[in-house]
């Protein structure tokens, strides 16, 4: 006797079969399609903050990376009040992050960036100064190891102030002056 009666080659038949017990490559694609036919009205959406995600991490990338890389141009005059700032803020750092505010072996510190400054007593004082406060950074970072725990020496503090004091110095034997605040601008329009 042949029970071949089962096995109606035709389309329908094989269709129903599969219906009725379903393969694992028939839930798959049925799952699949299910999932595609869901979500489809939401992939848009997905993709434009997806690619707005991605713009905004490449900017932060950016800003990160100019902070640590070299400068093509330097200004001279610019660097002092860019070290007064650093140095600001390791004086009244609460937690590692404002310690370790920035690198002092890198940016405008960095021996490529400083060998474009005209040579003379202000590069120096510059160049003495980014190692002073790297110096001083290394030294005492143990002392702003936790947030919790940031207690910067007054002795650190001191010996900022007196790095600072010199590139001062020779910022104004240079003839470089700081720009107007917005109380001098009113005064003098």
């Amino acid at each position: 006797m042949d029970l071949s009666f089962d096995k109606n080659p035709s389309r329908s038949a094989r269709f129903k079969r599969e219906l009725r017990n379903p393969s694992l490559l028939t839930v798959f694609i049925i799952g699949t399609i299910a999932a595609v036919v869901i979500l489809a009205p939401f992939a848009p959406g997905w993709v434009s903050t997806a690619q707005g995600s991605f713009k905004a991490m490449a900017q932060a990338k950016d800003l990160g990376n100019a902070g640590r890389s070299s400068i093509t141009v330097i200004i001279p005059s610019q660097i002092t009040p860019w070290l007064s700032i650093q140095a600001r803020t390791m004086i009244n750092a609460e937690g590692p992050l404002e310690w370790r505010v920035v690198s002092f072996r890198n940016g405008p510190c960095n021996s490529g960036n400083l060998s474009q400054l005209p040579a003379g007593k202000y590069t120096s004082a510059i160049a003495q100064a980014c190692v002073d406060l790297d110096d001083i950074q290394q030294r005492y970072s143990g002392k702003c190891f936790l947030a919790s725990d940031c207690n910067v020496p007054e002795v650190a503090k001191d010996e900022i102030r007196l790095a600072m004091d010199t590139v001062w110095d020779a910022f104004s034997d240079a003839g470089f002056v700081l720009p107007y605040t917005e109380e001098e601008q009113q005064v003098f329009p």
